[in-house]
């Protein structure tokens, strides 16, 4: 059954004006499903079902599809039927965009859709992998325990991804108010110190006369400082955003100490508890391994497992193909080409996830530990180097004056 996009204007129990978008065959079919919501409908009209995928990827969060993930869980373990399960989250949904959506999907399924076409529509919001994942659970008829790893995996991301955040917040404060401070000495302070020692006949220091002509320039010249700042920025951004310039930025960032580190163990665990997901829900190995490789975000890993894809089918053995991965640790393919069949390969991927979750943790909280060191060795020289520029003509000029 074919369905459209169509937009709608509607007035709600408490006669609020409600504006959304909703999917059905035609445009009395999208009525009655409003209708059924409660609404009272007062115009429905066919629109792009484009602007709609944008409005919702824009004001939905990952940590929102993870616990919509989750009450789809206890749904389905609680044999309660989906649809009905659906709306009614839908129903309490305090978001606008994704209680349009959970009901929108609820009203597929219950109009006859199967459960990956109905999330299909929103596929911008879901991604590839969470589609793909429904898509091999729904044939093995396995939707409750994949949905409870797929819970797992979304909340374990965020966790993750909070965890970097915080760690990284006190460096970049401190980074950012003594790149403050230098700036105003370098810009202001330095320069006129220069020239009062130039009138009293101080020929100025090397360290001096670029601090000078550094803080100069600047002041002459900012609007090109600023051109340039902006232009690297942009640049990077666009190069993260193309597939050729990220993994070229991904390639520099795992040879970067320590970060290496970081990004490995992340990468390992979610390409090993997707495989393991995979699996179990009876994806067969290659497939896994091509859906695992997409699940980690790293365009470097992928290309490495669609390699290992295409030796697969070319007819190399599993243990020979994640033995020449570059990317995964020595532990990581020992238990992956140990493994005989799916199930023993899907018991492999739960452990090797775990322990480079805890290592992945471990790295996560401990980088201040790393990263503030090098902080103060590099402000000590910049500090060093502006004290320098100041007080070795003020001792020239007091033993001039002698």
């Amino acid at each position: 059954m074919s369905t459209k996009r169509f937009n709608y204007k509607a007035l709600d129990d408490s006669g609020k004006t409600v504006k959304s978008m909703i999917n059905a065959s035609s445009e009395d079919d999208a009525f009655s499903l409003l209708s059924n919501q409660g609404l009272t409908v007062l115009d429905v009209r066919e629109g792009s079902s484009r602007d709609g995928f944008l409005l919702t990827q824009e004001r939905i969060t990952p940590l929102e599809i993870a616990l919509l993930t989750r009450e789809m869980n206890a749904l389905l373990e609680a044999n309660i039927p989906l649809s009905r399960g659906l709306l009614s989250i839908g129903e309490h949904e305090k978001n606008k965009m994704l209680r349009d959506m959970v009901i929108d999907i609820a009203s597929m399924i219950e109009a006859g859709e199967k459960i990956t076409m109905a999330f299909s529509k929103y596929k911008d919001v879901f991604g590839e992998v969470y589609i793909e994942t429904l898509r091999s659970a729904e044939k093995s008829g396995r939707m409750a325990s994949v949905s409870a790893h797929l819970a797992d995996m979304l909340e374990r991301n965020i966790e993750l991804r909070q965890m970097v955040r915080r760690a990284m917040s006190y460096p970049l404060i401190v980074i950012s108010f003594v790149g403050l401070a230098l700036s105003v000495i370098v810009i202001f302070v330095v320069p006129r110190f220069a020239t009062i020692f130039e009138s009293n006949g101080v020929e100025l220091p090397l360290t001096t006369s670029v601090v000078r002509t550094i803080g100069d320039s600047v002041m002459t010249y900012w609007w090109a400082y600023l051109i340039v700042v902006v232009s690297i920025v942009v640049g990077l951004v666009k190069s993260w955003k193309s597939t050729n310039g990220r993994y070229r930025m991904e390639v520099v960032m795992h040879k970067t100490p320590y970060i290496g580190k970081v990004l490995t163990a992340v990468t390992t665990a979610r390409f090993s508890s997707i495989l393991s997901i995979g699996l179990e829900s009876g994806i067969e190995v290659i497939e896994a391994i091509e859906i695992a490789g997409m699940a980690t975000g790293r365009p470097v890993f992928q290309r490495e497992c669609n390699d290992m894809c295409i030796e697969m089918r070319n007819g190399e053995s599993l243990e020979d193909v994640i033995n020449n991965s570059k990317t995964l640790p020595n532990f990581a393919r020992r238990l992956i080409g140990s493994g005989k069949d799916s199930n023993e390969l899907a018991k492999a991927g739960r452990i090797i996830a775990r322990h480079y979750d805890r290592m992945a943790d471990h790295l996560t909280k401990n980088i201040n530990t790393v990263i503030e060191p090098m902080i103060t060795i590099a402000m000590a020289g910049i500090v060093l180097l502006i004290a320098l520029s100041v007080f070795l003509p003020m001792w020239q000029m007091i033993s001039i004056n002698k």
